[in-house]
C-alpha cells in the first residue's frame, strides 16, 4: 500500500534522496565465531577500569590490517544511535538540540548514565529479552506472557546481575500466573507497549499482587512437553553453544556428541509441573505450579523420544556431575552462571557487543565453537573478564561498550575497504527492529497525541491493533526467538508505507507536524524543526533548497482531472478515525508539508541506525 501523491509528487523523490534515500546497509559477514577460550580472570578488572584498553587493542588490529577507521560520528548522530540502542527509540528534538550545544567533554558518558537510569531502559530490554526467550507468539493456556514480561521488567529496573537473572530462569519454581479472568487480555488492567504484549499496571485497587507469583516459570512452561528443546535453547542463548545440533546425530567436525546432548538435557527432566486449575478454563491462563522431582518421572522415561535422555546421567558440558535429585536444576543453574564457566560471560558479552556494534566477535552471536572462530578472541576474553570482575553488571557492560572508539565512529566507509566490517573500523549500519521502528514512528509523528486529541480513548488497544496488523511482516523465521531483527528493507518500507505512517504524517491537531506548522518562523525554520524531530539533525543546505522549492511548486493549486487516490488508512483500520481523507483537506501547502514528513519517514536514514 503506497501513499497518495500530489500533482508535483516527483519532487518528493528529491526529498527522499536528500534525507538519505540512497543509503544501503553494509553487507553482513558470513558467520565467523569464537572458541570457548580460557576462563576469565578476576584480575582483569584493573585492565578495563578505562575502555582505553579496548581502544588500544582495536587500534593495533586496524593498523595490522591496514585499515584507516572512519571519522568519529558527530554529536547528533551519536545521540540518535545511543537512544535507539539503549532505550529503543529516537531522542526528542529538544534533547538532540541541547546535547549538540553542550560543550562538556564528558556529555556522552553522562547521556549513557541518564538513559540507563530511565524507565525506558527497563522497558526496552524487557521487550528485547521477551522476544529472545519467548518469540513473537506463544500458544496455549499455561504461559502467562504478561506475568513473564512483568518479571523481566522488574529485573532490569533493579539492575539485577545477569547471572542472577539466568539462574532464576533456569531453576525457576513457583506459580506461573494469578489465573482467572484477570489474565484474559481482553479484560485485564494492562499497559500495552508500542511493540509486544501487554504489561500489568501497578496501583489498580482490584489487581492481585503479581509479586505473589514467579513470572520466570513461564519460560520453562513454554517447553513443558519438550524439555529437550528447553535444554537446547538454554545452551544456545545463555552459553552460545549450539548443543541442540547434536540431538539427532554426532557431527563429524564438531565437538559435541549425542551423548553430550543427552546428558545435558537430562538435567531438565526433573521438572515437576502441577496443574492448579482443572478443566479447560476456556480463554484464560491456567495456573501451574513448577517444582522438581527427585527422579526423572515415568512420563519422560517411557516416552520413546525422551527415553535415551531419561537414562542419561545429568552432566554439564564440561563433565561436571549435575545429578542432585530435586537439586539437579539448581545445580545446572549454578554451574551455568559460575564465574569459572568458560562460555557464560562470553556469550552475553558477544551478544551485547553485536547489539551495539552491528556484529559480534562471533557471528552468529549464539554460535560459539572452535570451527567458528572469533574475531579478536583476546579482546573478547578481556571484555568478558571485566564483566565477570564487575559481578555480571549489565549496565557496566553497556557503559564499557558505548565508551569505546569503535562505537563512536561514523558509518562512512574507511580508506581501505572492509566489506564485512569484521574489525568494526566503521559503525555497522543496521535496520531498526520492529519495536524500535514503531517507537520511532510514534515519537517522530506524535500520532498517539493526535489520536488522543481526536477523541480516540482506547490508545492501548489502538497500539495493540497496529502491532498485530504489521507483525506478520517480521515473522520470517519459524524459529521465532531470533534475537535481533534481520529483515529486509522492503519489510521495513512495507510497514512505513502502511496506515501508521500514512496517518502519522498528517498535520492533524495534536500531531508533531501540526505543532511545527503552528509555530512562528520561516519555512526554513520549520524544515529544521521537522528534520530534528524525525532525523535527529537539522536540514542540510541542499535539503533545504530542494524542500523549499518543492513547497513552492506543490503549494500552487492544480485542477485535478481524476479523483485523487485514496490515502492509506483513510477509511477504516485502527487509525481510520484519526482524520478525514486528504482530498477533503483543501490546503495544498499543508499537504506539501505532509509529503515532506512522509518522505523523511520513508528515507533509509530514518529506517536504519547509523
Amino acid at each position: 500500500m503506497t501513499r497518495a501523491r500530489t500533482p508535483a509528487s516527483f519532487a518528493v523523490l528529491l526529498a527522499v534522496a536528500a534525507c538519505g534515500g540512497a543509503a544501503r546497509p553494509v553487507a553482513t559477514a558470513p558467520p565467523p565465531a569464537a572458541t570457548p577460550a580460557a576462563t576469565p580472570k578476576a584480575s582483569a578488572k584493573l585492565d578495563l577500569v578505562d575502555p582505553s584498553a579496548i581502544d588500544a587493542a582495536l587500534d593495533k588490529a586496524w593498523a595490522a590490517a591496514g585499515l584507516v577507521p572512519a571519522p568519529p560520528a558527530d554529536d547528533a548522530t551519536f545521540v540518535r544511535r545511543l537512544y535507539l540502542d539503549v532505550v529503543g527509540t529516537i531522542p526528542p528534538p529538544e534533547v538532540t538540540t541541547a546535547f549538540v550545544a553542550d560543550p562538556s567533554p564528558d556529555k556522552r558518558r553522562k547521556l549513557v548514565d541518564k538513559l540507563l537510569e530511565s524507565p525506558e531502559y527497563a522497558e526496552h530490554w524487557m521487550n528485547y529479552w521477551d522476544d529472545v526467550l519467548m518469540g513473537r507468539e506463544t500458544k496455549g493456556q499455561i504461559v502467562d506472557r504478561v506475568a513473564f514480561r512483568y518479571w523481566l521488567r522488574a529485573r532490569f529496573e533493579a539492575n539485577a546481575p545477569w547471572d542472577r537473572i539466568v539462574k532464576d530462569l533456569v531453576a525457576a519454581t513457583g506459580q506461573n500466573s494469578i489465573g482467572g479472568a484477570r489474565v484474559n487480555l481482553a479484560k485485564a488492567v494492562v499497559m500495552t507497549t508500542p511493540m509486544g504484549t501487554p504489561v500489568p499496571k501497578r496501583g489498580d485497587e482490584d489487581a492481585v499482587d503479581l509479586d505473589q507469583i514467579n513470572g520466570a516459570v513461564n519460560w520453562t512452561l513454554r517447553f513443558q512437553d519438550n524439555p529437550q528443546d528447553l535444554a537446547g535453547t538454554a545452551s544456545r542463548i545463555f552459553l552460545g553453544v549450539q548443543i541442540q545440533c547434536a540431538q539427532c546425530h554426532d557431527h563429524k567436525t564438531e565437538k559435541w556428541t549425542q551423548d553430550d546432548f543427552r546428558r545435558f538435557a537430562s538435567a531438565f527432566l526433573h521438572l515437576r509441573p502441577e496443574n492448579v486449575d482443572r478443566g479447560k478454563n476456556k480463554g484464560m491462563i491456567r495456573r501451574v505450579e513448577i517444582g522438581d522431582f527427585e527422579r526423572v518421572p515415568p512420563r519422560f522415561a517411557n516416552n520413546p523420544e525422551l527415553s535415551s535422555i531419561a537414562k542419561s546421567k545429568a552432566t554439564a558440558l564440561d563433565g561436571t556431575d549435575l545429578e542432585k535429585g530435586k537439586g539437579t536444576r539448581p545445580a545446572l543453574a549454578a554451574w551455568m552462571t559460575s564465574k569459572s564457566n568458560p562460555w557464560f560471560a562470553k556469550a552475553i558479552v558477544n551478544r551485547m557487543w553485536g547489539h551495539f556494534l552491528g556484529r559480534g566477535f562471533v557471528n552468529p552471536v549464539d554460535d560459539i565453537r572452535p570451527s567458528n572462530p572469533a574475531t579478536m578472541p583476546e579482546l573478547l576474553d578481556l571484555v568478558a573478564a571485566d564483566f565477570v570482575a564487575h559481578d555480571f553488571d549489565v549496565k557496566h557492560l553497556i557503559r564499557t561498550i558505548t565508551a569505546t572508539k569503535a562505537y563512536a565512529l561514523s558509518a562512512s566507509a574507511n580508506a581501505k575497504p572492509d566489506p564485512e566490517n569484521k574489525l568494526w573500523a566503521r559503525f555497522h549500519l543496521v535496520p531498526l527492529g520492529p519495536e524500535e521502528l514503531l517507537n520511532a514512528i510514534v515519537r517522530a509523528t506524535g500520532v498517539d497525541s493526535a489520536a488522543h486529541k481526536a477523541g480516540i480513548q482506547d490508545l492501548d488497544n489502538l497500539r495493540a491493533q497496529i502491532v498485530k496488523q504489521y507483525g506478520f511482516l517480521f515473522d520470517t523465521d519459524e524459529e521465532a526467538d531470533v534475537p535481533d531483527f534481520s529483515g529486509t528493507v522492503s519489510q521495513a518500507l512495507a510497514l512505513l508505507n502502511g496506515q501508521l505512517v500514512g496517518q502519522g504524517s498528517r498535520a492533524v491537531p495534536g500531531s508533531a507536524l501540526d505543532e511545527i506548522l503552528a509555530k512562528p518562523g520561516t519555512d526554513a525554520d520549520r524544515l529544521d524543526a521537522l528534520a530534528l524531530r524525525v532525523l535527529s539533525r537539522r536540514a542540510t543546505d541542499d535539503e533545504r533548497a530542494k524542500w523549499l522549492a518543492y513547497l513552492d511548486v506543490a503549494s500552487k493549486p492544480v485542477k485535478a482531472t481524476i479523483p485523487p487516490p485514496k490515502r492509506p488508512g483513510a477509511g477504516g483500520g485502527p487509525l481510520g478515525r484519526l482524520a478525514a481523507p486528504r482530498d477533503k483537506a483543501g490546503d495544498p501547502r499543508r499537504a506539501a508539508w505532509e509529503d515532506i514528513l512522509w518522505a523523511m519517514l520513508n528515507s533509509s536514514e530514518f529506517v536504519f541506525n547509523h
